[in-house]
């Protein structure tokens, strides 16, 4: 009787692994882990304004992972308009909260995310004075340090971007596959060139690049959600010296069903792109 019982406990130790390795994001050949996005046109009232051609004017890229210990993200630069400019990105892919109630539990979400898809950017922004990072080698902050007359060494923050969350508070960050913005007025500053930090929180575990939309326009930041930057799954590469992009397969069905509120429906027809089935 006690050889049986050993038999089974080995049995159940050797078939379970708990390392997480498989939540160690893997470095991909060919996708970097900082990228320098350069110079990104500051979008006037018309091209952000019109929802059915606004994706022509938004950038897209891909984040790898880093090496172990290092940080990875995007940077880029705009210049001032004298006006309040808004400041967006959107990462992979799309995120709900799954409906659990016993009481009148929400169809919709009565399938769980699936959260091996998804990834989170935090944004920061400020004058590139001031931004300490090695554009597209090593990223940076925005904090500086002075000496008081006591000899205390002071640290000084200056990052302009007062994020805005998921439920529309502020300071806060989005979360995982959210879109996040911000606001900068840059009023008696035209001309004057500022830094965007996109700074990785998390890789989707599912293949440990991070593909990303964003975007910077004029007139202040306005009716931002997830439906505002679409298409950001996607697959970027470059032929000859032009940037190629595609939406990763099933990513843009998707992201529809999301806007459309048909997540149930959805996630029926292909329980490959959701999380767990309803009980």
């Amino acid at each position: 009787m006690r050889s049986s019982i050993i038999i089974l406990s080995l049995t159940l130790v050797s078939a379970c692994d708990r390392t997480g390795a498989y939540l160690v994001p893997q470095q991909t050949e060919g996708v970097d882990p900082v990228l320098e996005l350069g110079e990104l046109l500051v979008l006037t009232d018309a091209e952000w304004d019109d929802a059915s051609s606004r994706h022509q004017y938004i950038t897209y890229a891909n984040i790898g992972a880093p090496e172990p210990g290092a940080q990875s993200g995007a940077t880029y630069t705009f210049l001032g308009t004298g006006d309040k400019v808004c400041i967006v990105v959107d990462p992979e892919s799309v995120f709900w909260n799954t409906s659990v109630a016993t009481n009148n539990p929400s169809e919709t979400y009565s399938y769980s995310d699936n959260y091996l898809d998804d990834g989170d950017l935090d944004l920061k922004a400020g004058f590139s004075a001031t931004y300490t990072g090695s554009p597209g080698i090593e990223l940076g902050d925005f904090y500086g340090q002075y000496t008081d007359s006591l000899g205390n060494t002071v640290e000084i923050a200056y990052n302009l971007c007062e994020n805005v969350d998921y439920y529309g508070d502020t300071p806060a960050y989005a979360g995982k596959a959210n879109a996040e913005y911000c606001e900068i007025d840059t009023e008696g500053r035209e001309g004057i060139e500022y830094t965007v930090l996109l700074k990785t929180f998390s890789l989707p575990i599912d293949d440990s690049i991070l593909s990303f939309a964003t975007a910077v326009y004029d007139g202040g930041c306005r009716n931002i959600d997830e439906c505002t930057l679409r298409y950001e799954s996607r697959d970027v590469w470059v032929e000859g010296e032009e940037v190629m992009s595609s939406v990763r397969e099933g990513f843009d069905e998707l992201e529809q069903a999301y806007c459309d509120n048909d997540m149930y429906n959805y996630c029926m027809a292909n329980p490959d792109m959701c999380g767990s089935p309803p009980d």
